[in-house]
């Protein structure tokens, strides 16, 4: 059988994976800074709007830099 790799992680796993306290990332994704959805009462979100996520964030702080 194969096996099949979720592209989506609740709050917990996304705040581990971008480096951010779990509380942090549910303010910002409130804020809309980091998109996210509802899968009932739980947020995901895709580790492709993280890596975005992460990338826009870098620029950001590159420009602010400069």
């Amino acid at each position: 059988m194969t096996e099949i790799k979720s592209s989506t992680l609740n709050a917990r796993q996304a705040a581990k994976y971008i480096g951010i306290s779990y509380w942090t990332l549910l303010s910002l994704a409130r804020q809309g800074h980091i998109k996210h959805f509802r899968g009932g009462n739980r947020l995901l979100f895709r580790m492709q709007s993280l890596d975005e996520w992460m990338s826009e964030s870098e620029e950001v702080s590159m420009r602010q830099a400069q």
